[in-house]
């Protein structure tokens, strides 16, 4: 019997059986790795996903106040996407959590430092106050993709837009302008404009990471445009005009 019984259990330690034991051991280690540690990894300056309360594990976590680069996101949820590993990319899908009221959005993210390359964003993004002075409160995104690298703009595509509140008479009804984005010596540009094609909204991020944005409405009489320069925009050739900048 002793003689059996060693026979079994040396026959259970072949190098096969070792070898799938260490499999099981890793995939047991990988199927639990937090997420937190997994962003951390990813990105270890912080510039590209920052958040505040992280749980959950890599495959399947939820994120609070999530930024992407200075961009507010809130509440999402975030998984590693594991076919990216395989050629050394950390990618995260981000989605944000189906609840009443919540706005939709959904993309796919990875970068560490200077580069960031955004795949596939859709939805809306409160911007509160971001753009300040400029009188918008939410950004869209329609199939929007970027890829930065040292900072400079790669490729883009897809739709941005800015949603505009009511504004007088000139724009009495909230109001979306909206543009394709494409790349233009190293710079993210978005020539956004609205459904009379009298607004506009030229916006640009340069390199350095820094973004301005220059709101335009034309042909207005003065009586339309008065009311306009009171809440600060400033009296410019056919209209009237404001600008906003800042750092990403």
């Amino acid at each position: 019997m002793i003689g059996r019984w060693i026979f079994v259990r040396d026959n259970r330690l072949t190098r096969t059986t070792k070898l799938v034991l260490l499999v099981a051991a890793i995939a047991a280690l990988l199927a639990m790795l937090p997420l937190r540690l997994v962003l951390g990894w990813a990105d270890p300056a912080g510039r590209t996903l920052k958040a505040q309360a992280v749980e959950g594990i890599a495959w399947d976590g939820m994120v609070g106040e999530l930024q992407l680069g200075q961009l507010p996101l809130g509440l999402m949820e975030v998984d590693l996407m594991p076919l990216p590993m395989l050629i050394g990319r950390a990618q995260f899908a981000l989605e944000r959590p189906d609840f009443l009221g919540a706005r939709p959005f959904s993309a796919r993210v990875r970068g560490s430092g200077g580069d960031l390359a955004i795949v596939d964003a859709s939805g809306e993004v409160p911007l509160g106050g971001m753009m300040a002075p400029l009188p918008v409160r939410t950004l869209t995104l329609n199939g929007f993709s970027a890829q930065m690298e040292d900072g400079s703009c790669v490729s883009a595509s897809g739709t941005l837009g800015l949603v505009v509140p009511a504004m007088g008479a000139m724009m009495n009804a909230e109001t979306v302008l909206a543009g394709e984005a494409r790349c233009e010596e190293g710079a993210l540009v978005v020539p956004m404009t609205g459904p009379s094609g009298a607004e506009r909204v030229d916006f640009r991020i340069a390199p350095d990471g820094q973004w301005n944005a220059v709101m335009s409405l034309v042909g207005l009489p003065p009586e339309l445009a008065a009311p306009l320069i009171e809440m600060g925009f400033q009296q410019r050739r056919n209209g009237v005009g404001l600008t906003a900048s800042g750092t990403l």
